[in-house]
């Protein structure tokens, strides 16, 4: 979507921007009725019309085309994915998975985050036009109004310049024709620090919790202290954005910040069963779901029920009630990932289990190794990391569906004396695909943290060097803790002084990082994260042929090669948006095929 196209989308279908995202406890913020007709002369006159557009925000990121681009752009071209059977039938996924990127490919059109980013910039500039005319609508209001949706246009940028590098970027709301503009894009390192002044800039407005109703089960739902940014949110992004950067001490310091509101959380639920405080061998304590109470009990908590966990620090909720209810499913999850498909779409039937891609059969085959040394992606075999989070269709483990953030129940069960997960009975699916999306919950920030202090230690083994190892692996080690089901196998055991090295470290904090954030978008970010770290595209290089494909010898040549191409349309557009020269050549004739 270019600029114009932004621009017509604003004034016309204002009332779109409108439909309210179903977020769990905010009630205030799910009883704004939106108005049947929405013009310049009776819009943005009090607080409920800011709130409304905030609510059309949740609601845009929940579409389709957003979600996919998390997971295509997040996932994708990893060593965790690959595709399912028919996937040639979706010509533009199956040729991003061969890394055959061409400007013509729909996972290429990125209007879906300017659109939010759009939503985003028209509220900062109209906010404080409403409270000069509406008294409820306090200053304070609109500190922290301002300080969520920059949050939410800066989690479009970052996601943008992971994928694409260099971007068009923009902090001005597009309301009038002569306001429309095509700006060049700007450099990855210079969006980056852009995004990370614009977040502490706001931090400090954003709320730190959101009002519960007597309703909520704090045990079970962690409401909209999830579901919509809070403080602890906008403290994620900026510890990824400073881990990218590599101000290390930053990622240390908001991890921090993120542990210490989730241990004051932790004492306000009373002593509840479900969540235990782990300790690492070196005495650092986090506050995790335990599952002492069933091998199944954080995934049930974090991906099945309701979602909205305790450890999730921002998530998107969907929620389906059937045709014509205000509730949005997530498609784009039920159609890559499979299951809850309330209508045959893209050759898939019904609720038929499978989607689109898979995981790579290398993943799914280790579930067939007895030996812990076999295991290569996940620990071994009473990681219950790998149960949960796929089904192998036979008992052989020769090939997989994927299961975690699909699945509503999980219950794995064990024959003999291995867990099983070619049962289906193992895993409970609903006829509607209603899971949330996870952008970032506790684990994934204390697997930050560790790999800062890595990063910031040395080879010299100083003291300090010796400290910060330490830390690192307490962190890895209370992740592992909580997966691996049987303590003769975790990590804990490993920590001998020959261990404890910068470069083992390195390596677990990567293998772990894998296995608990697999399916979540993140592991192509991650790589490209460690190709630069290491000055090398050994990682990426290393990623295994896909469906059947003859692999490259050198698939990358250079790290420009991790990044998709402009989208062919926009560069039409925009004069100043010059195709990347490794993709600036003629493309084939294939219409786009999602």
């Amino acid at each position: 979507m270019n600029m114009k196209q932004i621009y017509y989308s604003i004034k016309y279908s204002t009332a779109g921007l409108l439909a309210l995202v179903l977020l769990v406890s905010c009630a205030d913020f799910l009883e704004i009725t939106p108005r049947d007709i929405v013009t310049e002369d009776n819009f943005w006159d009090e607080k409920a019309d800011v709130e409304q557009m905030v609510a059309g925000c949740y609601t845009a990121m929940q579409s389709q085309d957003f979600i996919s681009r998390c997971v295509v752009w997040g996932d994708l071209r990893s060593d965790d994915i690959d595709g399912a059977t028919g996937i040639s039938g979706h010509n533009d996924l199956y040729q991003a998975l061969l890394n055959n990127l061409l400007p013509t490919n729909y996972y290429t059109d990125w209007s879906s985050f300017y659109n939010v980013i759009n939503k985003c910039n028209t509220i900062i500039r109209m906010a404080p036009e409403v409270s000069e005319k509406d008294p409820a609508y306090r200053q304070s209001d609109v500190n922290a109004t301002i300080a969520e949706v920059t949050a939410l246009r800066s989690l479009c940028y970052w996601y943008l310049i992971r994928a694409f590098d260099a971007v068009p970027f923009y902090r001005d709301a597009v309301q009038q024709e002569d306001e429309v503009t095509y700006p060049a894009p700007s450099s990855f390192n210079q969006i980056l620090n852009e995004l990370i002044a614009d977040l502490e800039a706001v931090k400090g407005d954003a709320l730190d919790h959101y009002p519960t109703s007597n309703s909520d089960d704090i045990s079970y739902k962690y409401n909209s202290n999830c579901n919509r940014i809070t403080r602890n949110a906008i403290r994620a992004l900026l510890c990824d954005m400073y881990l990218w950067r590599g101000d290390y001490d930053k990622v240390i310091s908001s991890m921090n910040e993120i542990m210490a509101v989730k241990e004051k959380d932790y004492k306000d639920l009373e002593g509840s069963t479900m969540i235990k405080t782990f300790t690492g061998k070196n005495g650092t304590k986090a506050y995790l779901y335990s599952n002492e109470m069933s091998i199944n009990n954080t995934f049930n908590n974090i991906y099945g029920g309701y979602g909205n966990s305790f450890e999730s620090i921002f998530e998107l909720s969907f929620n389906y009630e059937g045709e014509g209810s205000a509730y949005i499913m997530n498609t784009a999850l039920g159609r890559l990932y499979g299951s809850g498909i309330t209508k045959k779409i893209d050759g898939l039937d019904v609720n038929n289990g499978t989607g689109i891609l898979k995981p790579m059969e290398n993943i799914v085959s280790e579930g067939s190794k007895s030996s812990p040394s076999d295991w290569k992606v996940y620990r071994n075999p009473s990681d219950i990391r790998f149960y949960c989070g796929i089904r192998s269709v036979d008992e052989d483990y020769s090939d997989g569906i994927v299961r975690k953030g699909v699945a509503s129940t999980f219950s794995v069960s064990t024959s003999g004396t291995k867990y099983v997960n070619y049962n289906a009975n193992n895993f409970s699916l609903k006829t509607v695909m209603d899971r949330n999306w996870i952008f970032y919950r506790l684990t994934d920030v204390m697997l930050m943290g560790a790999e800062a202090y890595i990063m910031k230690s040395s080879d010299d083994n100083t003291t300090e060097d010796q400290e910060n190892l330490k830390k690192a692996f307490d962190l890895i080690e209370i992740v592992n803790q909580r997966a691996v089901t049987q303590q003769a196998l975790q990590l804990h055991n490993t920590a001998t002084a020959a261990f404890m090295t910068r470069a083992n470290l390195k390596n677990e904090l990567r293998r772990e990082r894998r296995a608990e954030l697999m399916f979540e978008g993140k592991r192509w970010f991650d790589i490209i994260r460690y190709c630069r770290q290491d000055g090398s595209l050994n990682l990426a290089k290393e990623v295994p042929a896909k469906s059947g494909s003859i692999k490259s010898t050198n698939p990358f040549p250079s790290m420009d090669y991790l990044f998709w191409p402009y989208f062919k349309n926009e560069v039409k557009k925009n004069p100043d948006l010059k195709q990347k020269t490794i993709y600036d050549k003629e493309d084939s004739s294939f219409e786009m095929n999602k």
